[in-house]
């Protein structure tokens, strides 16, 4: 596909060379200490299947991972996690897209659509399964927590997947994501700022490690 055909904002987007990932104080000091692995959330239900997920806005990685918290928080089982599991993070790293886009290699879902809906709803119900697709890097809409709950009706029985797929198509979804699913794409990310999100307060992150 060529950025002449795609939406005015996935073009603005996916030119970014600065992309943004919301975790908390662990998942920072797991990062710095083995680099970023692109199979960490193998088994979860994820939009696009296990991968690293990037924010094309910091805001948006900050809200994403308050939001977690918040959950967690409300399930009562922040008592059984460590403090710097509650603490957010937000990491910033330089990369660019473009390559991957010219050589066919960036796959776009920013559309609401069927292909969008069944592809969410096969990485959720399937997630078992791990990585269902080839596709190296996805940019496209976030389904937010809509899923969450239509996946979690569909194995209770109240819900077949025909109607897991209506219900994402009909929700309205304004979010962006980019996932990355190759450990080689992982290991060139290059980390240009960490700061916890409450206060602002930067992390040092000489030491990142990763394959370079």
């Amino acid at each position: 596909m060529e950025l002449s055909e795609l939406k005015s904002k996935t073009r603005r987007n996916i030119q970014k060379t600065k992309w943004y990932h919301g975790t908390t104080i662990s998942g920072y000091q797991g990062i710095m200490d083995k680099g970023v692995k692109f199979d960490f959330s193998w088994g979860s239900e994820l939009d696009f299947g296990p991968g690293f997920y990037l924010a094309p806005e910091k805001r948006m990685a900050e809200d994403f991972v308050k939001q977690q918290l918040s959950f967690k928080t409300s399930e009562g089982i922040e008592e059984f996690l460590s403090p710097d599991s509650l603490v957010p993070v937000v990491l910033e790293f330089e990369f660019s897209t473009m390559p991957y886009l010219e050589r066919g290699e960036l796959k776009i879902l920013d559309i609401n659509d069927r292909e969008f809906a069944s592809f969410v709803t096969d990485n959720r119900i399937r997630a078992i399964e791990g990585l269902l697709h080839n596709y190296p890097l996805i940019y496209g809409i976030m389904s937010d927590n809509n899923p969450a709950d239509l996946v979690s009706k569909f194995r209770d029985g109240e819900l077949d997947k025909e109607e897991v797929i209506q219900g994402i198509m009909d929700r309205t979804i304004s979010k962006r994501q980019l996932s990355i699913h190759t450990q080689d794409i992982c290991d060139i990310l290059k980390l240009t700022k960490a700061y916890v999100v409450d206060g602002g307060k930067e992390l040092d992150i000489n030491g990142y490690r990763n394959s370079n």
